[in-house]
């Protein structure tokens, strides 16, 4: 029988996302959090599947001072 290697991707800690043009890095442990979510598709393997880049930003074209609300909630479960 053929032994099969499998290599285990690294999980980057934080995402580093641009939005609008300013810069977030958000943990992969909050992204855990919602797994369903679209933050957490697009930082998951199945979506970037050509993209082994880790250090890249991921740009999203959306305003960034609501984007701080979306944080928000997903730390504290409301709206500050």
């Amino acid at each position: 029988k053929k032994k099969v290697s499998l290599s285990i991707l690294q999980v980057p800690k934080t995402f580093r996302f641009n939005i609008g043009g300013q810069k977030y890095e958000v943990s992969n442990s909050l992204l855990d959090q919602y797994p369903e979510s679209m933050l957490r598709s697009i930082t998951s393997n199945r979506w970037n599947i050509n993209n082994n880049n880790q250090e890249e930003e991921i740009f999203i074209e959306r305003n960034s001072s609501r984007f701080q609300f979306v944080l928000d909630y997903m730390r504290d479960n409301r709206v500050t």
